[in-house]
């Protein structure tokens, strides 16, 4: 199946997060516009930014998306909403969060920006997209883990194992 890269960041940090994120890789495995599906290992991080709650587990996704650029952000809301995750946070705690991080090609609405314009401040999110993506980000010019040397953040990451250890 041909189609375009893609990733996703995948977090929460209110009730079973780990159950969360398992049921929302099942999501994205059984969808038949995604293909080549690889999943990072789990890290706990502390809240970024005002953010309720405590601790986050945070993951990522990488594959290949056959649709456009507002499927895969629609498809990414109606996960969240089967988790009852409203649209807008409003910094509020979140049992699950699943964020478009990139989409090869870019995108053709205002709704969607992408690269996620924060992506390259947040070590949550180049940790785990390290795991998946070890190529240029598309729209970025460098790989994560490039970014990753670069980022101003240092809040710290442990490391939780894949989703088939915890």
């Amino acid at each position: 199946m041909a189609g375009r890269s893609f990733a996703l960041g995948l977090g929460g940090n209110l009730g079973d997060v780990r159950v969360s994120i398992q049921l929302c890789i099942r999501s994205l495995e059984r969808d038949p516009r995604i293909s080549e599906l690889r999943i990072s290992s789990l890290y706990e991080t502390p809240p970024w930014g005002d953010v309720d709650g405590g601790e986050f587990v945070n993951a990522a996704v990488s594959g290949m998306w056959q649709g456009t650029d507002l499927d895969l952000l629609f498809f990414c809301r109606f996960i969240e909403s089967e988790f009852s995750v409203p649209v807008n946070k409003n910094g509020a705690a979140r049992v699950l969060d699943v964020d478009v991080l990139f989409l090869d090609g870019g995108v053709s609405s205002p709704e969607l920006e992408l690269p996620h314009p924060r992506m390259s401040l947040r070590r949550f999110v180049l940790v785990p997209l390290c795991d998946v993506w070890s190529e240029i980000v598309p729209g970025m010019g460098e790989t994560p883990r490039e970014l990753l040397k670069r980022v101003q953040d240092s809040s710290s990451i442990i490391f939780l194992g894949s989703l088939n250890t915890v």
